[in-house]
């Protein structure tokens, strides 16, 4: 079985690029997908390992002395000059004050001018309520109207039909006038085979 896939393996090679194969032996490497866990401890390889601490060269240590050296003054000298500003706010109270005095008044105005506005829409809304209510009571009394003749319409048209279907129940035969109904259709013979002449003539 072992000899057949490398049997495989091989003629896979041989067919295909030997530097784009991923069986290629010469380019496989192994790849870590997801870092070490926290979890697990010190492996024994590294477990009594002291790692020597670097040694930087005198050019290099001064170098980074004279950096650091510059970056301390310049943020002690910011960190002064905004403890000053703050100071110089701080002793300015008095126009803060003055300040806060113009900003309530400017709210107060503007409390005014909102309640003002509310009492404007306030009106317009009742007005508009008012005229939609009389349009929907007087589309109502409309509809009620129209309902009422419709009502009238359709028994008239009921009662219409009612007086007719009586006129036409005097010529009904009934039991009453069953043999009367009888000898009048036996004198009054009708022959329903007949001919008529360009003239009109039976």
């Amino acid at each position: 079985m072992l000899s057949s896939v490398i049997r495989q393996v091989n003629g896979h090679l041989v067919k295909s690029n030997i530097c784009a194969s991923p069986l290629n032996p010469v380019y496989y490497q192994t790849v870590r997908w997801r870092r070490k866990p926290r979890w697990l401890p010190t492996a024994r390889s590294k477990m009594f390992r002291v790692p020597e601490r670097k040694k930087l060269p005198f050019n290099e240590y001064e170098e980074l002395k004279t950096l650091f050296n510059n970056y301390r003054t310049e943020m002690k000298s910011l960190r002064e000059y905004f403890a000053g500003q703050i100071k110089d706010s701080t002793n300015q109270s008095g126009n803060l004050l003055d300040s806060a005095e113009e900003y309530g008044e400017g709210h107060r105005k503007c409390v005014e001018i909102n309640e003002q506005w509310n009492a404007e829409v306030k009106q317009l809304r009742e007005q508009t309520l008012a005229k939609e209510k009389e349009v929907e009571l007087q589309e109502i009394l409309d509809t009620i109207e129209e309902t009422r003749i419709k009502m009238e319409e359709r028994q008239q048209h009921i009662e219409e039909i009612v007086r007719l279907e009586k006129e036409r129940a005097k010529s009904y035969i009934t039991e009453v006038n069953v043999e009367e109904a009888i000898d009048k259709a036996l004198e009054n013979s009708v022959d329903y085979n007949f001919a008529i002449d360009l003239q009109g003539n039976f």
